[in-house]
């Protein structure tokens, strides 16, 4: 008899023996958190254009207004990966003449148009990771799958919560790499559409709202 024969006797031996044992069931359970991380804006987020009068709007393109930065902070308890979205608050008040991917809405005027679209828009040469200014700034279409460097030399916009389409950051990396500290200057890039397709009445309310999403990777 082959110690192989010999092997399979054995466990068939010892499995019959303990057929009718009774048994209890063990779970291990836990959670294990990527360092907590906090993103905010030092304006507090808002971003106020005061009174546009119509005089300012053009007839037959978009008009663009640019506010000053507010410098957005992510700050994390310890070195965590993580990647950045838009979130858009008033998803379909877009102007389709802005695009989809990167655009927000302002949402609609009483005669249900809508009033045009902005970007949220960082300034490429201002981030700073960890004391760092040689930040590469990456992006990915596929939830992190892949990751490209974002080669736009000036600025970059942040995506609107496109399916897996977010920024992610790194320093001496081709992937995001874990950070505690990264700051960015953040104006609002905003676009009024064509008064041929915006009927100004009455005063017209600009009311766009939009979430920075972070999530960790």
């Amino acid at each position: 008899m082959s110690n192989k024969q010999l092997i399979a006797m054995g466990i068939a031996l010892m499995c019959s023996t303990t057929v009718f044992a009774s048994a209890t069931d063990i779970v291990v359970t836990g959670v294990i958190k990527p360092g907590a991380c906090t993103p905010s804006l030092s304006g507090g987020g808002t971003f106020d254009f005061g009174d546009i009068s119509v005089d300012q709007l053009h007839r037959d393109r978009q008009t663009q207004f640019i506010s000053p930065p507010q410098q957005l902070s992510v700050n994390c308890k310890s070195p965590t990966r993580f990647a950045l979205r838009g979130v858009d608050g008033r998803a379909g008040s877009a102007d389709s003449a802005a695009g989809t991917i990167i655009a927000f809405g302002l949402g609609m005027n009483e005669h249900g148009q809508r009033i045009g679209a902005y970007f949220l828009r960082t300034n490429a040469s201002s981030y700073v990771v960890d004391g760092s200014t040689s930040v590469t700034r990456l992006i990915t279409s596929d939830s992190g799958t892949s990751w490209q460097r974002d080669y736009t030399p000036d600025y970059s916009y942040l995506y609107n919560g496109a399916v897996g389409r977010f920024h992610g950051f790194a320093v001496g990396a081709a992937v995001p790499t874990a950070i505690r500290n990264l700051t960015a200057d953040l104006q609002i890039d905003m676009n009024i559409a064509a008064l041929r397709n915006l009927t100004v009445t009455d005063d017209v309310k600009i009311d766009g709202a939009s979430t920075i999403e972070l999530s960790y990777l």
